[in-house]
Order: C-alpha cells, then sequence, then structure tokens
C-alpha cells in the first residue's frame, strides 16, 4: 500500500535521521553490553550513514563521524568486516578471506 500525502513524506524525511541513530544506539548499547562485533559493525554502518547525510545536522554529523573511528580502533570490533573498509576492519577471524 503506497500512500501518498505531502505530510507523511515530510514526517518520514524529518524522522530519518533520528530513527537512524536510534537503531545504530540499540546496536551499541548491544555491544557494549555483549561485546559482539557484529552490533559494533551493525552500529558503525548506521553511524556512518548518518554522517554522510547533508540533511542532518553538522554536529549529529560530526559526533556520527567520531562514534566510528571510535569503533574502528576498538580491538573487539575488529572481527567483522564491514564493506568498504576491507583496510580496517580485517575479516579473518570469521573466515573470509
Amino acid at each position: 500500500m503506497n500512500i501518498n500525502h505531502p505530510l507523511l513524506a515530510e514526517y518520514a524525511s524529518e524522522q530519518a535521521p533520528a530513527r537512524t541513530i536510534a537503531g545504530a544506539l540499540a546496536h551499541l548499547a548491544t555491544h557494549m553490553q555483549t561485546g559482539c562485533p557484529r552490533a559494533a559493525w551493525l552500529a558503525a554502518l548506521l553511524l556512518e550513514r548518518v554522517a554522510a547525510d547533508p540533511d542532518a545536522d553538522s554536529h549529529l554529523r560530526n559526533h556520527a563521524r567520531e562514534l566510528v573511528e571510535i569503533l574502528e580502533r576498538d580491538p573487539q570490533t575488529r572481527t567483522v568486516q564491514p564493506p568498504g573498509r576491507a583496510n580496517r576492519w580485517p575479516a579473518s577471524s570469521i573466515g573470509i578471506a
């Protein structure tokens, strides 16, 4: 079902960064509680989307970039290889390569 309503489209575009951040925070919390590297990878993936979103607030983009860099430096998060990050996050520990 497609609903074409201007207010709905406006609501969806306004909520996109907030929903992405909410997802990133949920994955980050999972990583922090369990040490799950995939949760860290998913958080970084979502944070990279926010960092690249020209519609997101500049402070939000900068903090998202900073968190991605922190996750990339964390030795616990180096066990999963996100797309486009092959040189920074080796995947040898999960049998890829």
